[in-house]
C-alpha cells in the first residue's frame, strides 16, 4: 500500500522531486477541466439528451436542456482556456513555437474559440408558428399548434434555415460536429503532452485515463440504448413530410431517426413509463 502511495505520488519521469512553478501548475489544472471534462461532457449531453427521460416525445417537442446545457459546458470550457493562456502566457511569454506543446496548444485554444463564435452562424431556425405572428413556437408549444382542417400540419410555417435544412444550416451542421469531434481527439493529444512537459504525477494520469473510460463507456451504452436521436426530429416530431425529415440525418454514425411505423422503439417516453 505504501509503495503504491508512493508511486500515485511521483513523477512520471521516475524523478525524486516534482516542483512545477504556480503558472505550470495553474494552467495545467484549467486545461484539464476545460478539455478533459467540460468539453466531454457537454458533448455527450448534446448528442444523448436532445431527448429526456420522462419527456413524451414525440408529443413533446423541442426540449431546450441539451442546447442549454451544451452551450453552457462550452462557453465555459472557453472561459477556462483563455484563463489558462493568460496565466502562462504572464509566466512564459514565449513565442508558441518553443514547443510541440505549446504549438499544438494554440492550435487547439484559436480552434475552439473558432468553434463557439462560428455556432452564431448556424442560420434561422424557423418553425411553426401561431397564426398571425412570425414568431416560432418553442419550448413545450408545437403540439398545441392549431392543424389544418384535413389534420395534415401546422397551419404556417414559418421559413428558416434550420426548419427547412437549407445550405447554411447544412454546412453548418457538418463542419460543427465534425470539428467539434476533431477538436477533442487533439485536445487530448494536447493534454498528454502537457502532462508530459509538466512531468505529472503518477495519479493525474491514472484520474485522466480512468476519467476518460467513464466518458467512452457512458457514450457506448446511450448509444447502445438509441438515445442518439437525430436532433431535427427531437425539435420538429417525426411528421415525414416535415422538410429536414426528407432528407439524411447530419452527424457521426449511430444517429437514430423515426417514424410513425417505428416510434414505438424509441427509448422515450416508453422506457420512462415501464419504468
Amino acid at each position: 500500500m505504501t509503495r503504491a502511495l508512493e508511486w500515485l505520488l511521483s513523477p512520471i519521469s521516475g524523478a525524486t522531486d516534482h516542483d512545477p512553478s504556480s503558472g505550470t501548475y495553474l494552467h495545467g489544472r484549467l486545461m484539464v477541466l476545460a478539455w478533459g471534462f467540460l468539453v466531454p461532457v457537454g458533448i455527450l449531453l448534446s448528442r444523448f439528451y436532445k431527448v429526456t427521460p420522462g419527456q413524451d416525445w414525440p408529443r413533446v417537442l423541442n426540449n431546450p436542456f441539451w442546447f442549454n446545457s451544451h452551450r453552457a459546458f462550452a462557453y465555459g470550457a472557453g472561459v477556462l482556456m483563455l484563463a489558462a493562456v493568460v496565466v502562462i502566457v504572464l509566466e512564459d511569454p514565449r513565442p508558441p513555437w518553443r514547443s510541440f506543446h505549446a504549438g499544438i496548444g494554440w492550435c487547439v485554444v484559436i480552434a475552439g474559440w473558432l468553434q463557439l463564435l462560428s455556432s452564431h452562424l448556424r442560420g434561422a431556425m424557423g418553425g411553426p408558428t401561431q397564426p398571425g405572428t412570425p414568431v416560432p413556437l418553442r419550448n413545450w408549444q408545437w403540439s398545441q399548434v392549431p392543424r389544418a382542417a384535413d389534420g395534415s400540419g401546422p397551419r404556417i410555417d414559418w421559413p428558416g434555415d434550420h426548419y427547412n435544412m437549407l445550405r447554411t444550416r447544412v454546412v453548418f451542421e457538418v463542419l460543427h460536429k465534425v470539428c467539434g469531434y476533431g477538436l477533442l481527439a487533439v485536445s487530448a493529444l494536447t493534454l498528454v503532452t502537457g502532462l508530459l512537459a509538466a512531468d505529472a504525477l503518477n495519479w493525474m494520469w491514472v484520474a485522466l485515463l480512468l476519467w476518460w473510460l467513464v466518458c467512452a463507456a457512458v457514450f457506448i451504452v446511450l448509444q447502445h440504448q438509441g438515445q442518439a436521436i437525430d436532433c431535427y426530429q427531437a425539435i420538429w416530431g417525426i411528421d415525414e413530410a416535415l422538410p429536414g425529415n426528407r432528407m439524411k440525418p447530419i452527424g457521426w454514425w449511430g444517429i437514430r431517426r423515426y417514424s410513425s411505423a417505428n416510434v414505438a422503439a424509441a427509448p422515450y417516453p416508453r422506457r420512462a413509463r415501464g419504468g
